[in-house]
């Protein structure tokens, strides 16, 4: 939402605008990353074509965004419990692991659906 500065035809950068440019593109690359977490994590958030047409659709939106990064935040510092999931890390089979891959997803997608109606 910050533009950058950008040289002008006869004239460069000075030192001050070339810092602020160089900070600028680190906290949009961490913001880049935040969201690609989110979206890798929830696939319903990667899914997310929502056309804003009112206030509400713009808070719904913005509050499933919330929950999902209090969530991820959740689960960082939490360790998901063993009755939710099988323990399928040992097996060789693609199959089994993508089904597993897929449960966990749904599993963090139902949270997420939960903590949207408790809001």
């Amino acid at each position: 939402m910050v533009p950058a500065f950008k040289k002008g035809q006869n004239a460069n950068l000075s030192k001050d605008q070339k810092y602020f440019n160089a900070k600028l593109v680190k906290v949009q690359i961490k913001s880049e990353h935040c969201i690609g977490l989110l979206k890798a994590r929830f696939q319903h958030v990667q899914g997310l074509r929502w056309v804003i047409s009112s206030k509400r659709d713009l808070a719904v939106i913005l509050q499933m965004i919330m929950c999902a990064y209090i969530l991820h935040n959740l689960l960082i510092s939490h360790a998901i419990p063993q009755d939710c999931m099988e323990d399928n890390t040992e097996t060789e089979d693609d199959e089994e692991l993508e089904q597993h891959n897929n449960e966990m997803a749904n599993w963090c997608n139902q949270i997420l659906a939960i903590m949207m109606e408790l809001h």
